[in-house]
């Protein structure tokens, strides 16, 4: 059995505990851990091919200016698969990533800025309109990397992304199951020539008992036809972990967290600093 099937079936890719008290705690804590931003976004109906070109022509080159200025480590575009169309939340996700502590949102004059280093004809209103023409933000969230193994995602491959909600007090259990168990398996198959990675991230902001999770892990795969055949759980267990089995495993995760949502992105387009 793949491990596609695993994952959904009863595994899916375990994420950090972080109740929200704790979650603060834990990335004030530890300040010079990774962070991300994500942005939710809707695209405006029969906009799409619009919005695809607003990205390559104005928000990469936009963001290739900032990254290299040193306001954020990475920018990644992802594009929604699975799901998709009215019944998906996001149709894209629009994250800037960190080597530390998020930066503030850019005022106005330092989009001005910005877009003037990166050799644009906008002003910061007009990007601002342009935007708003074409999609609509349905929610913004942070969060601090935990862990992760694996070379980094590039353009043209697939993500998987695991939301969870973790039960109050078990962080620490579930990090230890995480990295005892899926990480370990994880890297088996980098050794072994496996093409792929993952991280595991645990959710800064928004909090409270409301949130509808508070973790997440990210499957990443070079292209579709290595989403589709995923890692080979089933082959790699035994000699991984020959002391225990995947249903004893599944059955201690149970007891600490739960799935929200399993959502599957393509990316479109990645910026790195220099």
């Amino acid at each position: 059995m793949s491990v596609t099937r695993v994952r959904l079936l009863t595994f899916a890719a375990v994420s950090i505990a972080v109740g929200s008290a704790a979650s603060t705690t834990h990335a004030q804590g530890q300040s010079e851990q990774p962070t991300v931003r994500d942005y939710c976004i809707k695209v405006a109906p029969g906009k799409g091919a619009e919005f695809e070109a607003y990205l390559r022509d104005v928000a990469v080159p936009l963001a290739q200016s900032r990254a290299d200025s040193g306001e954020f480590n990475w920018f990644i575009v992802i594009r929604g698969v699975i799901p998709a169309g009215s019944s998906a939340r996001c149709d894209y996700r629009v994250a800037y990533g960190y080597r530390g502590l998020p930066a503030e949102e850019l005022s106005k004059e330092g989009v001005d800025a910005a877009l003037k280093r990166a050799k644009l004809a906008l002003t910061a209103d007009q990007l601002i309109a342009k935007r708003a023409s074409l999609t609509s933000l349905v929610g913004a969230e942070i969060w601090y990397q935990i862990d992760g193994i694996g070379p980094d995602v590039e353009k043209g491959g697939y993500l998987r992304l695991n939301h969870y909600k973790v039960q109050s007090g078990e962080m620490d259990e579930w990090v230890r199951l995480e990295k005892t168990y899926w990480k370990a398996l994880m890297d088996a198959w980098l050794k072994a020539g496996g093409k792929g990675g993952w991280g595991v991230y645990g959710l800064w902001m928004p909090g409270g008992g409301s949130t509808p999770y508070n973790g997440v892990t990210v499957d990443t795969f070079p292209d579709w036809n290595a989403l589709m055949r995923g890692v080979p759980a089933t082959e790699l267990w035994p000699k991984v972990h020959p002391n225990t089995t995947p249903t004893e495993t599944f059955t201690r995760l149970d007891k600490v967290r739960s799935i929200h949502d399993v959502e599957y992105y393509k990316v479109v387009e990645v910026v790195r600093g220099k």
